[in-house]
């Protein structure tokens, strides 16, 4: 009976959060939801004598959340493959591959972007370059101004080649890849996920909805397996190189994320 209780409650505090992250603050008061509640608290005066009359050790107990440790070998195999990867067109095309990096531990927060734009031709960007050089050295200043070390922290893209500035990527190409990303999330096991960017925001959570009406709140991104992992949308730094002006909607994002992590 004990345990049973005690699942009870779980499962009622793990609803309640899946409405939060997914910003639902507030029920609809309908004549069923009223009997229901009615109901509920008929049960709950019950309930909490069962509680109350529980040995202490038990009335103590707390379910507390153990977070899995990324698989960073996977995520070696996986750049790996990517190497090699002939799925599309853009392979044809590519100035390099771009897996990704970071890691090397627990992974706390997942940022992924859309694709590594080379800006001349003939030039190949550094090895671990994943959103631009610019674009790199903007994001290592976010991720120090919300204390996140860069092994906390894994950086991808939906693509995962780099193409020069004349080529768009379309939507088959994103397909092709997108095995490849929902991979990297399982390895890497992240408390969030931020998508920078719209291409990303919607590879993951399939809203139309413009990125600026997005972004500024959780949702709960769904894997193919069953995961569900908080997901906050922000802009990319390469938008923020060229409008300077949503720099400040971008640290209230990034605050949001430092305070989830860290729970203050």
């Amino acid at each position: 009976m004990e345990e049973e209780l005690l699942q009870f409650l779980h499962d009622i505090r793990s609803v309640l959060r899946c409405h939060q992250v997914g910003s639902i603050g507030d029920y609809p008061a309908s004549p069923e939801l009223s009997d229901f509640l009615a109901r509920c608290e008929q049960k709950t005066s019950s309930v909490a004598e069962k509680i109350a009359s529980l040995p202490k050790k038990v009335k103590e107990t707390r379910v507390t959340s153990v977070r899995r440790k990324s698989d960073q070998g996977s995520l070696a195999e996986i750049a790996e493959e990517v190497g090699l990867c002939k799925s599309c067109g853009l392979a044809g095309q590519r100035k390099c591959v771009a897996p990704g990096k970071g890691g090397g531990g627990t992974i706390r927060l997942l940022l992924i972007g859309h694709w590594l734009s080379v800006p001349e031709p003939a030039s190949i960007p550094a090895a671990e370059t994943v959103f631009g050089t610019q674009e790199d050295q903007m994001l290592e200043r976010m991720l120090a101004a919300i204390h996140l070390t860069p092994e906390e922290v894994f950086v991808t893209n939906v693509i995962k080649c780099g193409v020069g500035p004349e080529i768009q990527p379309q939507a088959e190409h994103i397909d092709a890849c997108s095995s490849y990303l929902q991979r990297q999330i399982k390895a890497a096991a992240p408390e969030l996920i931020c998508t920078m960017g719209m291409v990303a925001t919607r590879a993951l959570l399939r809203l139309s909805q413009p990125l600026s009406r997005l972004r500024g709140r959780f949702y709960m991104y769904q894997g193919a397996d069953g995961q569900e992992i908080p997901l906050l949308p922000t802009f990319h730094p390469s938008y923020l190189l060229q409008n300077p002006e949503m720099k400040k909607a971008t640290w209230l994002d990034l605050q949001a994320l430092e305070k989830r992590i860290f729970q203050k």
